[in-house]
This record gives C-alpha cells, structure tokens and sequence, in this order.
C-alpha cells in the first residue's frame, strides 16, 4: 500500500473518528475511562492490521495531528504496547 507521507485511508481515518468522538469532553467517571480505554485498543488492533511494522509510526503521526487528544495518546500507548505484531502466514 502506497501512501503519501501522514495520509491514512478514508476508512481508517472515518473509524477513528468515530471513536475519538466517543471521548468523555468533561466530568468523566471510571467508566468512561474504561470504555475510553477498550476504544483505543480496538483502534490500536485495526492500525496493526493495516500498518503492521509501521502501526506505532502511524500512531505517533495520528497523536501529533491531534496533540489534545488524550484518546490519541492511548492509542499510542496501545499499539507501543503491543509491540511488533506476529509475522503474518
């Protein structure tokens, strides 16, 4: 897959949109952040299926796009995390 430099596929981007609305703006109790923090696992799950090695680059670009974001953050820890994904078969 051949991608400009920063650009993410339109449904990847439209996904993580979604759940990035999802992020409580205020007053946000335990479970919000428990949900806030199964939101960022999936959305760390799909950029590893779709950038494999490059899924924390990918990440840490998506977090500079948005520097407010505490779900972007997650989402880096996330993927960071999990490491390098097992090789595929």
């Amino acid at each position: 897959m051949q991608e400009d430099e920063g650009s993410t596929p339109d449904k990847l981007q439209a996904m993580l949109d979604v759940i990035a609305r999802s992020e409580p703006s205020s007053g946000s109790g335990e479970a919000d952040v428990g949900r806030l923090r199964a939101d960022a696992a999936k959305a760390a799950n799909v950029l590893i299926e779709f950038y494999g090695d490059a899924a924390l680059e990918r990440a840490r670009l998506i977090e500079r796009r948005s520097p407010q974001s505490h779900f972007a953050r997650l989402v880096t820890a996330e993927v960071g995390r999990r490491g390098r994904p097992p090789p595929r078969s």
